[in-house]
């Protein structure tokens, strides 16, 4: 495995920094996150490797070793425990091997390989129940756990029915067998076997002991040895205590077995993270302190507020102070080819408001802003703790960030903010100064609240208020995508400042959990992520049930690491998404989709994993990540079972998100239990808090029926209200008392609420919708946002409309009257493209002897192996921001990236100014000097360029070559228009990745998280003169990320002309920003 070393990005990525930058200019695919341990793994089938029962995770002769790690003293210290009992115990300086045989009268056999091993994981604890028939009718348990208060393990032995003699366990210990180790060991960032013990191990230890009853050994200084029975017992007492301690914060029970065993384990997981003073990146790979990631939500969602306040702290500490911004905008690192920021105090980025990146130290750059995140964790920090002492000890911390803010991300005062590595998904993303949905969101609601605190502390509310309010309207006008009903991903800076509408799953669930949806965008925004981000069946021998799908984080091309990932923490957090947007079924679908991927498919049990099986780049990756970990927490907590304090008005809302057929569940954490139960029409929610002040119970909760019979709050009848709704049911509201403890029952009678639409019906543009209204319902009010209806009718037994509007996905709401009962009801409604289809497939109808070609010599502008050889200078953005590199190529974390173009062999085959293609078809290019004519917004060439054509044609055959990016996917990167001499004229857009493809490589694409239309356009091969539609294959170009095509590729295109019409000109427009894009040669036929 060729492996090149580069600082590393915090995502697990290779980078480059000022210092560690390397000489040689690096190529695509050159990097770590292109190495993957599961290629071989690759559209495998799956099975239910683990099956839950009660608390446990059952796994019967499971095979795989080192995968469910034991943490216990908040050090870096682990038990690797396995299927079968084999074992590893991790420090970095001196990892282990441990395994264990024994000798029976009928053999010595061992444990690792018995004829029966029934393993358990819960939640902290391994054990196992082993049978062979060397046991002669005996059998052995085995329990380890790893010590709670210092570095070491203990297993507990248990033999019974070993009738002949005493059996005699052969303990031993040795060396690991691959000594350096990438991240730590972890599962898919290390090979799979590195803790298994040399083929000749140097440091191997043994010894025998017999087996009498019950045997304790212990793991101490990285050394085995036995434990008297007393010591034994003491030890194992302790360390179940402090397991069942942890364990037993979170408890959920519910009709699902799948979700029952995740109290715990989530508990265990995020004690893992925990270091004594902040939460870690990760428990394994990457277990280092980064204040960005969105980890330390799990310590207020898990009771944990002592620990919470101390991570604070000690990243309040990290922020400048003492750095005032003297050094004006743009500061980019002209040595990184201006791609980020320099390092350099005084900066924008580097003075007052920045946080650090390590725990009590403001004097070091690092890159990432993770000041959003943070905050943003502080900010709920004050939601569940109400501490307004604290809040005015941070008031100083807030305030420093939202001016820093401000100073970077909104240069210029537009209310819309820039994103600049922020988020989990930042390596590869830039957004050139653009005004970003994710990082805009985040600075509203951090604004909102800002000025809801200030109001609290008796400090001046109106410049957040003001802020706020300018972002939710800057958002809503230029971000919000009306007929599409979702935000866009961002609207450019530079060029012609258009809105990219192809938005990532962080854009939807970020703008939702930041609360600047009312109910209706979220619905549709949710939509969005149903309708147009790629699903991934979730499907398993073994697991009976089926329906259920991951999701992939974007649908861009071409690949780069945190671009398009199927990522769990970014699954969970939409699926929180869901919960909030009142879509509690697609919410528990998702989410249970999520947790059958990583924890019951995947290798490790209960594995808060950051990248699943299905992702195509890395396979199944990392484990006990802290992102997975703290979103895990919220979408269990408050999206499941919609606990949502606001103890800072002394409140906490309820509102749970069950599926429809729960008769019952609850949950307890250290703040508050409540538990839920259905009897008939009956539903009581009985509540139990903790909380310092008992907070007033406000439970929110969708209407089952048409009329209430009684609402009784502790045997009391109260009143209930409606609040506004976009999801389909009526959302009630129930208020009560702030008690310790609070019963609230429901009575519902009358008829179940009636569904207007319950499939989505198709339909063409100007085409009829008729929707019957059900019996006892009707129809009052239509909201159609996205402009999809021409006209409607509402009688009182039957909706009529006709439709228009563009093709796709759409939704418009009624309100619906039903008994007691008024709602917003959303109708969704697929327009079919019914656009009279092209009567013909590209390059169908080639007749070579009908073409000629067209001379533009005199405009060629450049030889095509310019392309990244240049320096793309201006225009840049005026402010500091994450940018393409200057050479055209490459990204903020991989800054110096290049491809080398060769057109040798291409330019061998042009006889007498003509290439001719294995197609057919002639093109004229040039044997030497300029060989195309490139476009661009960047100043080195025109924006646009128009070719004199004449005489008529029915086809436009061009040979083009040219750069895109992921940033530019699903837009328009160009425009060649067809002039007529008539004065009409046709347009033909090049879109990435449907007829627009990046010179230097080849797109992955799967059908799966990667999908293009087909067939795809043909290519040529600038170093052989190859035409196929499938360059991949046809060069074996194998892998993911990168995938190179040696010396570059054209790209071939048929556009079809009208032949009863003169032809006047050809013009080719750039209008993505940070491309470039040109026309080698036409020949019209």
């Amino acid at each position: 495995m060729k492996t090149t070393y580069l600082l590393l990005c915090l995502l697990g990525i290779g980078s480059v920094s000022g210092a560690g930058q390397t000489k040689q200019p690096q190529k695509i695919g050159d990097f770590i996150e292109s190495t993957s341990y599961n290629e071989h793994r690759r559209n495998a089938t799956r099975s239910l490797q683990y099956t839950p029962d009660g608390d446990d995770f059952v796994c019967i002769n499971g095979k795989n070793r080192f995968t469910r790690a034991l943490y216990g003293s908040h050090t870096a210290f682990r038990l690797e425990t396995s299927d079968r009992p084999v074992f590893a115990a991790y420090t970095k300086e001196n990892p282990k091997h441990i395994c264990f045989k024994l000798q029976t009268s009928g053999g010595t056999v061992a444990l690792d390989s018995t004829e029966h091993c029934e393993s358990r994981y819960t939640a902290g604890r391994r054990s196992y129940s082993l049978s062979d028939p060397a046991f002669g009718g005996g059998s052995l348990s085995i329990t380890t756990w790893a010590l709670p208060d210092k570095e070491g393990a203990i297993w507990q032995f248990n033999a019974r029915n070993f009738k002949e003699f005493h059996p005699v366990l052969l303990a031993s210990i040795s060396e690991i067998r691959n000594s350096k180790l990438n991240r730590n060991g972890d599962m898919g960032a290390d090979p799979a076997d590195s803790f298994e013990a040399p083929l000749q191990p140097q440091q191997l230890q043994s010894f025998p002991v017999q087996i009498d009853g019950t045997l304790y050994i212990l793991l101490e200084n990285q050394e085995l040895r036995t434990l008297t029975t007393a010591e034994g017992e003491n030890l194992f007492k302790k360390a179940e205590a402090a397991r069942s301690e942890t364990a037993s914060r979170i408890r959920i029970e519910t009709p699902d077995p799948y979700f029952n065993t995740l109290g715990g384990t989530l508990a265990m997981a995020a004690d893992g993270i925990w270091d004594g003073e902040v939460w870690l990146h990760g428990a394994i790979g990457w277990r280092m302190p980064l204040s960005g990631w969105r980890a330390a939500y799990t310590g207020d969602v898990l009771g944990w507020h002592d620990r919470a306040r101390t991570h604070f702290n000690a990243y309040a500490a990290s922020q400048v102070t003492e750095v005032p911004n003297t050094l004006p905008h743009p500061a980019q690192d002209s040595a990184l080819h201006l791609a980020r920021s320099v390092k350099k105090w005084g900066t924008p980025q580097y003075s007052n408001g920045y946080i650090c990146r390590n725990p009590h130290r403001n004097n070091q750059m690092h890159h990432y802003d993770m000041n959003l995140c943070y905050i943003d964790e502080l900010l709920w920090h004050f939601k569940w703790t109400g501490d307004l002492d604290y809040v005015r000890q941070m008031w100083p911390v807030i305030t420093r960030h939202l001016a820093w803010e401000k100073l970077n991300y909104d240069p210029d005062n537009d209310g819309l903010y820039d994103a600049y590595a922020c988020i989990w998904a930042s390596d590869a993303l830039y957004y050139n100064s653009g005004a970003v949905t994710h990082s805009s969101a985040y600075n509203y609601r951090a604004n909102k609240t800002a000025a809801q605190l200030a109001e609290k502390i008796g400090e001046d509310p109106t410049p957040y208020r003001n802020e706020a309010e300018k972002i939710l309207k800057a958002m809503n006008e230029r971000l919000w995508l009306p007929d599409k009903g979702h935000w866009a991903e961002y609207q450019d800076f530079m060029g012609h400042k258009r809105v990219h509408e192809s938005a990532a799953v962080w854009t939807i669930y970020h703008a939702i959990d930041s609360e600047t949806a009312n109910p209706f965008q979220a619905y549709q925004a949710t939509r969005y992520v149903d309708t147009s981000i790629p699903h991934i069946p979730v499907t398993a021998h073994g697991l009976k049930e089926n329906g259920y799908a991951t999701i992939a984080t974007t649908n861009w091309l071409p690949y780069s690491w945190s671009i398009n990932n199927v990522a769990f923490a970014e699954v969970m957090h939409t699926a929180l998404s869901y919960f909030q947007a009142g879509r509690a079924d697609a919410g528990y679908k998702l989410l249970k989709s999520s947790v059958l991927d990583g924890m019951y498919l995947g290798d490790s049990p209960g594995n808060f994993g950051q990248i699943s099986f299905y992702d195509a780049a890395r396979g199944e990756c990392y484990r006990d990540f802290g992102d997975p970990i703290g979103v895990a927490s919220r979408v269990l907590i408050q999206g499941l079972f919609g606990i949502l304090p606001d103890a800072l008005n002394q409140q906490i809302i309820l509102r749970p998100g069950f599926p429809d057929d729960w008769d019952k569940a609850s949950v307890s954490t250290p703040d508050i239990s409540y538990r839920f139960t259905r009897k008939e029409d009956t539903d009581t929610y009985h509540i139990t808090q903790r909380f310092q002040t008992p907070l007033h119970p406000v439970l929110h909760v969708n209407a089952r029926k048409e009329k209430i019979r009684s609402v009784k709050v502790n045997g009391v009848p109260t009143t209930w209200q409606s609040i506004e709704s976009a999801h389909g049911y009526p959302l009630l509201s129930i208020q009560a008392e702030g008690t310790s403890s609070t019963t609230i029952t429901i009575e519902w009678e009358g008829a179940p609420l009636h569904t207007l639409a319950v499939q989505e019906p198709d339909i063409t543009s100007n085409g009829k919708l008729a929707l019957q209204i059900p019996s006892g319902a009707s129809i009052s009010q239509v909201y159609d946002p996205q402009s999809v209806l021409a006209n409607h009718t509402v009688e009182a037994t039957a909706f009529n409309a006709q439709i228009k509007g563009e093709p796709g996905h759409h939704t418009f709401f009624v309100y619906t009257h039903q008994g007691e009962m008024d709602w917003w009801q959303p109708v969704n409604i697929y327009i079919e493209n019914v656009r009279e289809s092209p009567s013909y497939t590209d390059f169908a109808d080639i007749r070579p002897e009908k073409c000629r070609m067209v001379d533009f010599d005199r405009q060629l502008n450049a030889s095509v192996t310019d392309i990244y050889q240049n320096e793309y200078l201006s225009p840049r953005s005026p402010y500091t921001t994450l940018q393409l590199p200057t050479q055209g190529i490459g990204e903020w974390c991989h800054p110096l990236l290049s491809a080398t173009i060769d057109d040798s062999e291409l330019r061998s085959l042009v006889h007498h100014d003509t290439f001719q293609t294995s197609l057919g078809i002639p093109f004229r290019l040039k044997e030497k000097g300029n060989n195309i004519l490139f476009t661009s917004l960047w100043d080195n060439y025109p924006d646009s360029s128009t070719i004199s054509l004449s005489g008529t044609a029915s086809h436009a055959y061009l040979l083009m070559a040219g750069s895109t990016n992921h940033m530019q996917c699903h837009i328009a990167n160009g425009i060649i228009r067809i002039h007529y001499a008539d004065g009409t004229s046709q347009a033909t857009e090049l879109i990435n990745p449907d007829n627009w493809c990046p010179i230097e490589q080849d797109f992955y694409v799967d059908g799966k998280a990667f999908q293009a239309t087909a067939p795809r356009p043909y290519r040529l091969h600038l170093r052989s003169g190859k035409i196929s539609r499938d360059l991949g294959k046809e060069l074996n170009i194998t892998g993911v990320y990168g995938r190179e095509i040696e010396g570059g590729a054209g790209i071939l295109l048929d556009i079809p002309l009208d032949h009863s019409k003169e032809l006047k000109g050809l013009t080719l427009e750039t209008l993505s920003n940070d491309v470039v894009i040109g026309i080698m040669g036409i020949t019209l036929q």
